[in-house]
Parts: structure tokens; sequence; C-alpha cells
């Protein structure tokens, strides 16, 4: 009952699927808390923890006398009194916001059904991203470079907490309408377009990286607000609190289970496209959804020795890859995404079962398999002559400037990460994966029916997942790590036929004699 009971003092509205007193930075797996941590949320972990635990994590109250040298009514009210519940949190070390962010971890996931998150203090960059909420140009978080509102009821009011002069502060900052003496209730002032309140000013934040704090506070001057500022300061202070992240390890299953894949004629005659009169493609990459039927047919009837998706490769690929290992083959979220984690032996077990039902539904012998070079690249060209890429042209944008498949704009012709060199590519998506959408519209993978059709109507058939090919030690089409070369149709990646998270399949039907 203690348990239940604190958790609803902290969040008095926690339900499935959201992150109480947080919004999303980053799609669905990341999330950051709309304010600084204050003494109330503070006062919760406390009052849960033991009681030696509890005294190891205890503010530092005596540092608001140690650091003006001066007796001050701080040091006995503001973390205790109830006129400060609402204010930041101060006063605390690194170690102590890292012991609020593992015990917010246990209390959610101990109250989240199907659902595990990581709390953390968020990285400098991760800081960055959401002070600019979506405006890659911002100066400060509130998107312009003046320190008061320019128009409207509220014009000439200050934007945030910070000096403007000196004695700025203790009892006479009022006078300059920023409405506080020292710090602030953590939801004063405007949240940017995020959501976010005070991510500038009130009190400088920590971030993951020791010692570094961002975002200025209330007795810093406005130049220490800005977005890029770096400051350091390595031990507890009353200027210095801290907000945190919320990573998303695991969703939750949708309560509504969609309607499942049914091998029957509607679907096969919906699936292949044909190519000529013998010849006919899959018009999408093999889904999650329809692989993991396969899977699941072959475990039940004990058919054929196979192995569960290599979903491990995923781990510390690039930043937030742990979501991308726990939730993408199994989450019916990603249902319409293609397969991948799949080695050559697989596919081409995977390519005779779906040969198997195609029979058994239409009572006629066929064959289903990879497609050979030659047949990929037919059906690639659309029934263009010439082209270099699939939707025809020279390019991989339209007139627009959009670009036409999901690879990897990031990547220059010149860098040098050819084929699957998951070292390399880990390093290389350390330093570059910072967009949630990426230039093309994905950062990861997208639905197989994604971007435009190419004339036969294949979709994908450049980008997305790379395409094995009939006994071939390469890949076509490129992925959603590869530079724009390997979209075009004459291309090849090298591929030792072993699993990873780039290289899914297409099959084709071919037509037997009768």
């Amino acid at each position: 009952m203690k348990f239940v009971r604190l958790l609803f003092l902290f969040f008095p509205f926690v339900y499935l699927g959201q992150i109480p007193n947080c919004v999303p930075i980053r799609g669905e797996y990341l999330w950051m808390s709309e304010t600084e941590v204050s003494n109330h949320n503070y006062h919760v972990f406390l009052s849960s923890i033991s009681e030696k635990d509890s005294l190891k994590n205890l503010p530092d109250s005596e540092m608001w006398s140690k650091r003006f040298r001066a007796k001050m009514p701080m040091e006995k009210y503001y973390f205790h009194h109830p006129a400060y519940t609402d204010y930041p949190l101060v006063n605390i070390t690194y170690e102590n916001a890292k012991s609020y962010c593992k015990w917010l971890t246990e209390t959610l996931n101990h109250n989240f059904l199907n659902q595990k998150v990581l709390v953390r203090l968020p990285t400098e960059n991760e800081w960055k991203e959401a002070a600019k909420a979506g405006n890659r140009y911002a100066f400060y978080p509130w998107g312009t470079h003046s320190m008061r509102i320019e128009e409207g009821k509220h014009q000439g009011r200050m934007r945030a907490n910070f000096v403007r002069g000196r004695g700025d502060f203790l009892g006479v900052s009022g006078r300059l309408n920023d409405n506080a003496d020292l710090t602030a209730p953590v939801n004063s002032y405007w949240p940017n377009d995020f959501g976010l309140y005070n991510m500038s000013g009130n009190v400088s934040e920590m971030v993951a990286e020791k010692g570094l704090v961002k975002g200025g506070g209330w007795r810093n001057r406005a130049d220490y607000l800005r977005i890029d500022k770096q400051q350091y300061v390595y031990s507890a202070s009353p200027e210095v609190g801290f907000r945190y992240v919320v990573e998303v390890i695991e969703i939750p299953q949708p309560k509504k289970k969609p309607k499942p894949l049914s091998l029957n004629k509607k679907f096969f005659k919906q699936y292949f496209t044909e190519i000529n009169d013998t010849l006919s493609f899959g018009k999408y990459e093999v889904t999650n959804e329809l692989y993991r039927m396969y899977k699941e047919d072959f475990i039940k009837n004990k058919a054929i020795y196979t192995e569960s998706i290599k979903d491990s490769l995923w781990f510390d690929l690039f930043p937030y890859s742990q979501f991308w290992m726990t939730n993408y083959s199994s989450h019916s979220n990603y249902n319409n995404y293609p397969a991948v984690n799949i080695k050559y032996w697989e596919a081409e077990q995977f390519a005779f079962w779906l040969e198997v039902n195609y029979e058994r539904v239409f009572n006629k012998k066929i064959e289903i398999r990879l497609p050979t070079l030659q047949e990929w690249e037919l059906a690639a060209s659309g029934g263009l002559k010439n082209s270099s890429y699939p939707w025809g042209g020279p390019y991989a944008r339209n007139s627009n400037g959009s670009f036409l498949a999901n690879h990897n704009p990031k990547m220059s012709e010149s860098e040098n990460v050819n084929g699957y060199d998951t070292l390399s590519l880990n390093n290389f998506f350390q330093n570059h994966f910072t967009d949630l959408e990426d230039f093309d519209g994905e950062a990861v993978l997208a639905p197989v029916n994604s971007y435009h059709p190419n004339g036969y109507g294949l979709y994908n058939i450049a980008g997305n997942a790379a395409e094995m090919v009939l006994d071939s030690n390469y890949t076509k089409g490129g992925s959603w790590k590869s530079k724009s070369y390997f979209l075009q149709i004459d291309s090849k990646e090298d591929w030792d036929k072993e699993a990873n998270p780039f290289t899914g399949l297409r099959v084709v039907m071919v037509k037997k004699e009768n």
C-alpha cells in the first residue's frame, strides 16, 4: 500500500503507454520530464527508500551558506518548507541524481505492465535537441534571440529566470519582472514547443556527461542560457538541479489485437505482381508479420529446424537501438515492416514454406524462391531502359528535393563503410544518428509500402532493407544504412549470408510448365 500511495502522490494520472510528467522528444522511444525535478518529487523518492539510502541521498542544504559565505534562511527552509514544494531541487550530487533515476526506473517498471523503461540523465546532445524543440536554428529554447516576450499581452516580460545586472538576486530581482528572487517554481514562465519548462534559466541542469551542466540558472547572465553553452560544476550547488529522460525499452501490445494474417487466395493475388508470362514478384519486402507466421508454423508443427530471429544484432548499433532489439520483430506496431536479421538459408526455407501454402490454396504447382540477379534487375527497372534507379532518372530525389527511398543521406559517397562492417557502422551511427526521421523520412526502417512503387508496382525495391539474391554473396537495392550509390539498379553490396539488421528479402514466383 505504501508503494501505491507514493506512486499516486508522484504520478496521479498513470496510464499505460504514456510517461507521467513527461513529453516525447524523439518518436515513441524517448521522453523528457516537462520540468526540473522538484523538491516534492525528491521527497517522494527519499520516503520510499531505506533510511540508510535516504540519508546518503539528502541534499546538502549547507551549500546555500557555503556558496554565499553567509548564513542564509534558505539553508533551513528551501528543501523542507511547504512553500518551496514545487521549486527545483538543488544541492545534490551527480550520484544523487543517478540514484533518483534508478529508483524511478524501478518505480515505473513496477507499475507499467508489458512496458519497460530506463530513466536516466539526458546526454548533452539529447538535452540540446529537446531545448531546440524541432528548430535546428534555435539560439534559446523559445526560438528567438530576445530575452523578453516581444508582443501580445505578456509583452516585455522576461522569458526565463536569470541575472540581468549586479546584485540581481537575493530579494531584488522581482523589480525586473522575472518574478523570482532566487529559483522559481518548476512550471514557471512558458514552455518551449515540446512542452518543456525552464530549459534555460531557473537552475542549470546536469546531463549524462559528469560535471557538465546546461541551460544556465538564476545566477547566470543571459549568455549562459544559450543552448550551445557549456558550464562545468563538479559538486552540489544551489544553482544546479536536473531533469531526466525516459528511454522506452519495451512498449505494450495494443489492447485490441490486429486481425491475423490469412494466407488465402486474396492475399496471394494482392501480394504478387506479374513481370512477364512466367515471373511474378512480391510487391513488398517480406514483413515481420508474414515471417513471424512462418516461424510460428514451423515451431508448432516441428517440421524443420528453425532459429529465432537474432534481435540481439540490434544491440548498441546506434543510439536507442535497444528499443528496436526489444520490439521490432515481435510487436504488432511493426507488423508491416520488413523482416531483417535473417540468414540466407532461413530465407530459402521461408520461400519453400510460402510455396507450400500457395500450392495448398490454389492446388497448382509453382516455385517460390529468392530472385536471381537478372530477375531482380529486370523487376527493379520497372520496365524502363537504361535507368540508374528504379524510379527512372539519375537522381535519388524528386523535383521537389524529397528523397525517393529510405537510405542514408548522411553518408557521403567518399565515406568508406561498405558492405556490413558492423564496427565501422556503429562508429558512424554514434556520430550521425541525430534526426528522428532523418532527411529521407525515416531514421531506421520504414513500412514496406512506404515511398512510391516503381513501374511494376514494387515498393522499396531500392532502399529500406537490402535484398538477398539467389546463390550470391551480395545484396541488391541498398538499405537504410546505405549511401545512395547502392540504390542504383546495377550496384551490389558484399554480404556473408549471415543475419544483420540491414538485410531482408523479397520472393519471386515462377510458373511451372504443365
